[in-house]
């Protein structure tokens, strides 16, 4: 990976193997790939991948593992199609070679900031097919997480442990309730969820009392930090708030 240059906005533009662009995963917030843009993007370049050479973007933060030690991830944030292209390209033509491609890298500290970079980059190149889940759930998620201190990380990246809320879980369990979740406003599910949170709280603060309480760590820190959206790691309380 060589670096070409330093943009203004402090993101960089690399050089890079095809077959290492491809093995960078792509950022869960993205739409849900397009399975006909890609055989159009196959067909206009004649089925030749090399010729997808640029335009590639990738974003990279620090997730916390469960020690709370930074890990640097890199995900690809503009060009997943074009990549889906590439990945077949590499699978099922004999005798390919390597190629180079220039990618843009940018470091984000938070999900909201991911969010953000990736509504910036389709307000500026729109894409024509419709809004998908992700992109619903994106707003939704980039709201609520605004809505708690930044500095405590409540929300957060990659493999999580309780009393912080695995943003990738969440994620999940907000897609498969994407239909109704788009019936509620922004405002009212923020709302809910931080009903939700303080009911949650003053139920532990009870469970806090008792010394034979097996999750006790959890719990107190859970009401150290005043947060509990995480105490049910499967999110069954979305129910509550996403009813038909």
């Amino acid at each position: 990976m060589e670096l070409i240059h330093t943009y203004s906005d402090g993101s960089k533009l690399f050089k890079m193997s095809a077959l290492a662009l491809i093995r960078i995963p792509i950022w869960k917030g993205n739409r849900i790939i397009d399975l006909e843009h890609v055989k159009n993007i196959k067909e206009s370049v004649d089925f030749k991948a090399y010729l997808l050479d640029s335009g590639y973007k990738t974003i990279q933060y620090d997730e916390l593992d469960e020690n709370n030690k930074p890990v640097k991830k890199t995900y690809i944030i503009d060009g997943q199609h074009r990549i889906s292209v590439v990945s077949d390209y590499f699978e099922n033509i004999e005798d390919v070679k390597d190629f180079l491609v220039t990618v843009t890298e940018i470091k984000v500290e938070s999900e909201t900031d991911a969010i953000e970079y990736f509504n910036k980059i389709n307000n500026v190149k729109p894409i024509q097919f419709k809004e998908d889940p992700n992109l619903i759930v994106n707003k939704y998620l980039q709201r609520l997480i605004a809505s708690y201190p930044v500095k405590s990380k409540l929300f957060r990246n990659g493999v999580t442990k309780r009393p912080y809320l695995s943003v990738d879980k969440f994620r999940e369990a907000l897609i498969k309730k994407v239909d109704n979740l788009k019936k509620i406003s922004i405002e009212k599910f923020i709302k809910e969820c931080k009903t939700i949170n303080t009911k949650t709280i003053q139920e532990l603060e009870i469970r806090s009392l008792n010394e034979k309480e097996k999750e006790i760590k959890i719990i107190n820190k859970i009401l150290e930090l005043d947060f509990a959206l995480a105490w049910d790691d499967k999110f069954k309380w979305l129910d509550m708030i996403l009813t038909d």
